[in-house]
């Protein structure tokens, strides 16, 4: 069965299954008294913040007594030459989250179809526009496209076309997806874009982690030489330059009743001047983007390569800094699921994802960060130790 139909009262949402991404650290590391782990559940770059983005937030201090330019004009106009497109159909937010939840607050969509497993915020932003309208939300209908495991969580792309012809208000795709890995390229998403423009539905694409891409940014969709009306775009700064406290996410739309109408809803100054100056800053850096290329082309093989060493593991081929992995069934029998992994890894100071809360998701599979090579070495030798241990 490719789809599963939910309204939001069925969905996971009310079930209360959904958790901070990643493993939520800090309430970790207060629970149990420790200073330090190995965060494996969050998929943030290992090289941290660039030594050029360093120096310019502590050269440029006193830009913070007074208020960022309520248009953001010099990252926008970045941002759009980058991307070879007009600045007015750029805009930033607080994070990529809340460029989410502004999108969906405009379009307010009564029937969406979400390809899953994927990220969890697209159900809470469909959710908190109802809660905001109030509403009564049996009368919105989400559906969820199923990834496949037997085809390894790849989209069949002629599936969800059909699927399309039923009529959505709203298509949300993570690409490259978060917590399978997988990516499709730019003339598989024309053809999902085609046929949304077809029938007036609204494609929504989070590019999230399309920098760790091998020339991902030339596969994107943004490249797509017709009809944009009705596509929507998110990116985020926080995970390819290792940001994630300062906030700092950026969207694209190609319409301009609803860029207008977005506009009118987002909350000025949402984006402050350090952050501002820190996307300015790190586009630049020629220097930390190869490095961080090179890192992850060399690392997510190895990465793959060591857990298909494990026996009892079963990892999916990943185009970005995370890896999916599913754990055997006579694991699972014994007793040791993603949970149990996950509690047997903290003991041994890292922390993994757990991923059966994702939709379509079981306790069999949980999400690793991919980090250097010293720190993989540890994760690596830690899951090793508990499977072995079991054999």
């Amino acid at each position: 069965m490719c789809s599963y139909k939910n309204t939001l009262e069925g969905s996971n949402m009310s079930k209360e299954k959904i958790e901070v991404h990643g493993g939520n650290i800090y309430k970790i590391l207060r629970e149990r008294n420790i200073d330090e782990l190995l965060d494996y559940s969050s998929n943030i770059n290992p090289y941290g913040i660039s030594e050029r983005l360093k120096s310019a937030i502590l050269e440029n201090l006193n830009i913070l007594e007074r208020y960022p330019d309520p248009d953001y004009i010099k990252l926008r106009d970045k941002i759009a030459k980058m991307n070879k497109i007009d600045i007015s159909n750029v805009i930033l937010g607080n994070g990529a989250t809340e460029i989410i939840f502004l999108f969906i607050k405009v379009l307010n969509p009564k029937k969406i179809l979400i390809i899953s497993p994927t990220f969890s915020e697209y159900e809470r932003a469909i959710k908190s526009v109802q809660d905001n309208v109030k509403e009564d939300i049996n009368k919105v209908k989400i559906d969820y496209f199923q990834l496949m495991e037997k085809d390894d969580f790849n989209l069949n792309v002629k599936n969800i076309i059909k699927e399309i012809d039923k009529k959505y208000d709203l298509l949300i795709i993570c690409n490259p997806n978060n917590p399978t890995g997988k990516f499709l390229s730019l003339k598989q998403m024309e053809k999902i874009k085609k046929k949304c423009n077809k029938l007036d539905t609204k494609l929504f694409v989070d590019e999230a982690f399309i920098e760790f891409l091998e020339n991902g940014k030339n596969q994107s969709i943004i490249n797509t030489e017709k009809n944009k009306k009705n596509l929507l775009i998110i990116r985020a700064f926080t995970k390819f330059f290792a940001i994630p406290g300062l906030r700092l996410g950026y969207g694209f739309c190609f319409d301009k009743n609803l860029f207008s109408k977005i506009n009118d809803k987002k909350e000025p100054w949402s984006v402050n001047n350090i952050a501002e100056l820190a996307g300015i800053t790190v586009l630049d850096d020629i220097e930390y983007i190869k490095k961080t290329d090179d890192w992850i082309r060399e690392e997510k093989k190895y990465i793959y390569s060591s857990l298909k060493r494990i026996k009892g593991i079963k990892p999916y081929k990943t185009e970005v800094n995370f890896i999916l992995v599913k754990i055997d069934n006579n694991f699972i029998n014994s007793g040791l699921n993603s949970k149990n992994l996950k509690e047997k890894m903290l003991e041994k100071g890292i922390l993994i994802r757990d991923a059966s809360n994702f939709e379509y998701l079981d306790d069999s599979y949980f999400r690793l960060a991919i980090k250097d090579r010293k720190s993989n070495d540890i994760m690596l030798r830690a899951l090793k130790e508990i499977f072995f241990n079991r054999v």
